[in-house]
């Protein structure tokens, strides 16, 4: 009977293998509670602002490599919503288990490169569909964060750079932001996923040139919230 069920339970791993996606794209929505973000000393930005905005990313990915982007959306009239320091895409080569996040700067595009890095954050045993697939609930040590990852997408995908699980990422749910797959294709644009030329830096540069684009949108007129 163990032999049995050995062999019934390596079948069924062995053709999960095969049918799990190897390539796709997925959309999300992003959706930002920018009151909830605000800080104490921006606090008279609420009757300004909506309490929330939204936008949508696009996921690229193929056996060897991936691309994240925000797609075109319009922010709140006179405020800058500063994630991440570009809106260039971030690339992903998950043949050397690395991805590339963007900046760009007086003409001047730069990256740096970051290990991919599985999360250690644990399944709660909740689970749920997404575009139907089934999405394991995992939560962040501080409980603030629930992830839920479909095992079905054999790459790490994940709409939050640096937060990867074995699988895709399919929503995030937080009090301030969520993100939520709203469409999935099995087709995919293989010119997104070719890496723009670009200088690598180190992550020490990039953090000090994102602060030298944050000093460029305020001089502009802009009020920026960094998240």
């Amino acid at each position: 009977m163990k032999k049995i069920l050995f062999t019934a339970l390596t079948f069924i791993l062995g053709t999960y293998a095969i049918f799990a996606q190897k390539q796709g794209t997925i959309v999300y929505e992003n959706i930002i509670n920018i009151h909830k973000s605000l800080g104490p000393d921006q606090q008279a930005l609420k009757a300004m602002i909506p309490e929330t905005t939204s936008k949508n990313f696009q996921f690229i990915f193929s056996e060897k490599h991936g691309c994240l982007k925000e797609l075109k959306s319009d922010s709140p009239k006179g405020v800058m919503i500063q994630m991440g320091g570009s809106k260039n895409s971030t690339w992903f080569n998950f043949e050397k288990n690395v991805f590339r996040n963007y900046i760009d700067l007086d003409d001047e595009l730069f990256h740096t490169e970051t290990p991919i890095i599985t999360s250690d954050a644990k399944p709660t045993g909740r689970s749920k569909n997404i575009l139907g697939y089934k999405c394991d609930e995992y939560k962040s040590s501080d409980d603030a964060f629930s992830f839920w990852v479909a095992k079905y997408f054999p790459k790490k995908i994940t709409p939050m750079p640096s937060l990867f699980f074995n699988g895709a990422v399919l929503a995030v749910d937080n009090d301030r932001l969520s993100f939520k797959a709203i469409s999935f294709s099995k087709d995919i644009d293989e010119k997104e996923l070719i890496p723009v030329e670009s200088q690598e830096i180190t992550e020490e540069q990039f953090q000090d040139l994102q602060e030298e684009k944050l000093s460029e949108m305020k001089a502009m007129g802009g009020k920026v919230m960094k998240m």
